[in-house]
């Protein structure tokens, strides 16, 4: 039984660093940080009005950052870095709306604001598909001070 199960760890562990890049591999990118958001909406776009002093949502997104790769490549970036993926706090606080994505509220659902599973994985091979990397900010341990903060 231990046999088994040390085994199916170390299988899971080998299938997930196969995919994840060394920290010589990271150093070696070029990498552009992309606040979802405000980058690229998804109907393409960009003169589209946001009132950024408001602090709301203004529409950018998933599939706007997958249409917008060329821009970023161009630039001579070979990595991407997104805002946090997960659900946020929904409707207006005294600091605006989650659009920046770091008042996470559920790690396991996305942030519909940013678009859908499909969305992501569609950027994900369209990175890949260029030779091109995405890095996603992960936060943990801030979910409790926020959950205290606004609810």
């Amino acid at each position: 039984m231990y046999f088994k199960f040390r085994a199916r760890i170390t299988s899971i562990l080998f299938c997930y660093t196969a995919f994840a890049a060394s920290p010589d591999e990271w150093r070696s990118r070029s990498i552009y940080q992309v606040m979802t958001d405000r980058f690229a909406r998804s109907d393409g776009n960009l003169v589209a009005e946001c009132d950024v002093e408001a602090g709301k949502y203004c529409g950018g997104s998933w599939r706007g950052i997958t249409q917008r790769l060329d821009y970023i490549q161009e630039m001579g970036f070979d990595a991407i870095w997104i805002s946090p993926i997960t659900r946020n706090i929904e409707g207006a606080t005294a600091y605006g709306e989650a659009y920046h994505g770091y008042w996470q509220q559920d790690l396991y659902s996305l942030n519909a604001h940013f678009g859908t599973s499909d969305d992501l994985k569609q950027l994900a091979q369209a990175l890949h598909s260029r030779g091109m990397v995405s890095r996603i900010r992960v936060i943990s341990g801030d979910e409790l001070l926020i959950l205290n903060v606004f609810h």
